[in-house]
């Protein structure tokens, strides 16, 4: 009797254990699905306090480094890939015809010089040649004055009061002419000195011929890297030809996308974090610059034919991915900076300390992963 008293016993339901388990399932449950709903709330109300995105990309101006005048290459001065500062020599064409080309300007010039002393000289003469015609005028006048007088009294025949005008006549017309010289010789001449015009040109023409000289230095237009060139001593390069891809790191800034509807808060200024993918563990600071107006999101309408509809149903659509420009501090990453490297960035649209903390330990952990990525 009393085995079977046992068995009754052990086959009793335990009513307190199971409640306790069926509590810690309970409580578990309700911990995931408040630690869900709670990541899932935060994650709403940071995505607009401290929106955060990995579509960011560092972009720069790329130049492509072509020659002002042609000639044959005669020294390389860089490597590929290799840093420069701005006005560094990048190749050296020659020079020889172009210096050849100063040399014949500046003999234009003296020639010029000489032409304008020679012109002056001709002005000298034709004032002479004036006054002596002049003289011959008022000579002339007197004498006829003289014989007219005497033909009136009956002195003098009347032919030689004929010949007495046409004297005169002569006289006045070789005044005229003189003038004409000595104006024909001004305006050849021109300004005086430098602003004459045959000086001037001659002036122009050496300054150019000076300015293709010294284009024959191919220098670097700002801080930068070259790259993507192959040259070699003897290539002949062409004016307005592609030597070389310049890339400048004196302009650089990051391009992040954002979704659309986390940019409501962010406006220019606001503060910015970015983890570069080339520099991991190391977080650089930055500023909004400016935020696009818009994006170009396929549309290609044409007149004559019919809008396109889009095929998205429900409320789940793609979303629409909005750029802004970030400008950061470059020297705390001088000489590292890739353009096209990823990045990601995080900004902060206000002053909230919790959120920003937050951020700013998720920024450091990302930037720490790209060790990995």
């Amino acid at each position: 009797m009393s085995e079977v008293k046992d068995d009754v016993q052990l086959n009793e339901p335990q009513p307190k254990e199971e409640t306790n388990k069926k509590d810690k399932v309970r409580k578990v449950t309700n911990y995931l699905l408040s630690f869900v709903a709670f990541m899932l709330l935060f994650s709403v109300v940071a995505d607009r306090i401290i929106p955060i995105t990995d579509s960011a990309r560092v972009q720069g101006y790329i130049v492509p480094i072509k020659p002002q005048v042609s000639g044959k290459v005669l020294d390389i001065k860089v490597k590929p890939n290799q840093l420069v500062e701005e006005g560094d020599e990048l190749a050296i064409l020659d020079q020889s015809d172009y210096i050849i080309a100063v040399q014949q300007a500046e003999q234009n010039l003296e020639i010029a010089g000489q032409n304008v002393g020679a012109q002056t000289a001709n002005i000298a003469s034709a004032q002479a040649r004036l006054t002596s015609a002049l003289v011959e005028k008022q000579n002339a006048e007197l004498q006829t004055n003289r014989i007219l007088a005497l033909v009136e009294k009956g002195v003098v025949s009347k032919s030689d009061a004929d010949e007495a005008r046409a004297s005169l006549a002569t006289a006045r017309a070789a005044v005229v002419n003189a003038e004409a010289d000595l104006e024909r010789a001004k305006q050849q001449l021109g300004k005086d000195g430098e602003e004459n015009s045959q000086v001037k040109a001659a002036l122009l023409a050496l300054e150019q011929a000076q300015l293709n000289l010294e284009r024959t230095v191919v220098k670097a237009p700002t801080q930068g890297g070259v790259s993507n060139f192959s040259l070699s001593e003897g290539f002949y390069a062409s004016a307005g030809q592609p030597l070389m891809t310049f890339v400048s790191t004196e302009d650089i800034w990051v391009e992040a996308y954002f979704r659309e509807n986390s940019l409501g808060n962010i406006k220019v200024g606001d503060k910015v974090e970015i983890a570069l993918d080339f520099v991991p563990g190391k977080v650089v600071q930055g500023r909004v610059t400016s935020i696009d107006w818009g994006v170009d999101w396929g549309q290609n309408d044409q007149a004559g034919k019919l809008a396109q509809a889009s095929q998205q149903t429900g409320w789940l659509r793609q979303t629409q991915m909005l750029p802004i420009s970030i400008d950061f501090d470059r020297e705390e990453v001088r000489g590292m900076l890739r353009v096209g490297g990823q990045a990601d960035v995080i900004v902060y649209s206000g002053d909230n300390f919790i959120f920003n903390a937050i951020g700013k330990v998720w920024i450091r952990f990302i930037s720490l992963l790209s060790y990995v990525r």
